[in-house]
């Protein structure tokens, strides 16, 4: 198999797993509260996207492939989320984190004497990782639930549980009545109250729903990146190991010229 091949193969394979991405993509949705519905399908899927991604940037090292791997990867997005101005600036960060990856892993390996795959995978994930939760999280913000928040006038039910939760532990036990039944139905009141005052207060702001559930997905997704990170070095170095393993690369010692500074 020649380099051509390869090149193309990556392409291909890439395309492939970025377009079961966002199929998976078109049926996750804030549809509870707080939670998004993520099968465990496709969070292997994501892995094997970024883990795939960084790999040829290691193996083909120019960072003019950054944009083609991007653009597979937006066009793809757009076609299954709707070519949207908030969908092409996502694509645009995409295309930007990713020439940043790029740049690291070319950087990380002409810099070094001594090839450090375990280094390169993880200086180029973080970009490609950032860049895809940008893109998931403008995606939950046209999410079909966010804009029925945005709808709505009152708090998801789930919500409601919440408080009744808290008001039970917090005045159960000062709550007077006779029986069980009494101090439940009191408890219950004092819990509907309050429910009801808080979406008073925060009626004139559910407006403002779809930004703040896309940016508190987007810190979540942040908060977690090391998890992803690590989990695609592991199935980066398994990848490169296997395509070792079978000669499809190979690790060569040539000598090269460096540059040297004279005053």
């Amino acid at each position: 198999m020649n380099r051509q091949t390869k090149l193309i193969s990556w392409h291909v394979l890439v395309a492939f797993l970025a377009w079961k991405l966002w199929e998976y993509g078109k049926y996750a949705s804030f549809n509870s509260f707080p939670g998004v519905d993520l099968e465990p399908a496709s969070v292997l899927n994501f892995l094997l996207l970024i883990s795939v991604i960084v790999l040829g940037y290691i193996l083909f090292q120019q960072r003019r492939w950054a944009w083609t791997i991007g653009g597979i990867v937006g066009i793809l997005f757009l076609a299954m989320l709707g070519w949207t101005l908030l969908n092409l600036v996502a694509v645009g960060a995409l295309l930007l984190f990713n020439l940043w990856s790029a740049t690291r892993v070319r950087r990380e390996i002409h810099e070094r004497r001594i090839l450090n795959i375990v280094d390169a995978f993880y200086h180029g994930l973080l970009p490609v990782v950032l860049g895809l939760f940008i893109m998931i999280s403008f995606a939950a913000y046209q999410s079909p639930f966010a804009e029925e928040v945005k709808k709505t006038d009152r708090l998801p039910s789930q919500a409601e549980t919440i408080v009744r939760s808290i008001v039970e532990k917090t005045i159960g036990n000062k709550v007077e009545g006779t029986t069980p039944q009494q101090k439940q139905r009191a408890i219950d009141q004092v819990a509907s109250q309050t429910f009801q005052e808080f979406n008073r207060i925060l009626k004139p702001y559910f407006q403002y729903a779809p930004p703040v559930l896309a940016f508190g997905l987007f810190l979540i997704l942040w908060g977690l990146s090391f998890l992803f990170v690590w989990a695609g070095m592991v199935i980066g170095m398994a990848l490169y190991w296997i395509l070792k393993r079978f000669k499809v690369v190979r690790i060569e010692t040539r000598q090269v010229d460096a540059e040297v500074l004279v005053v």
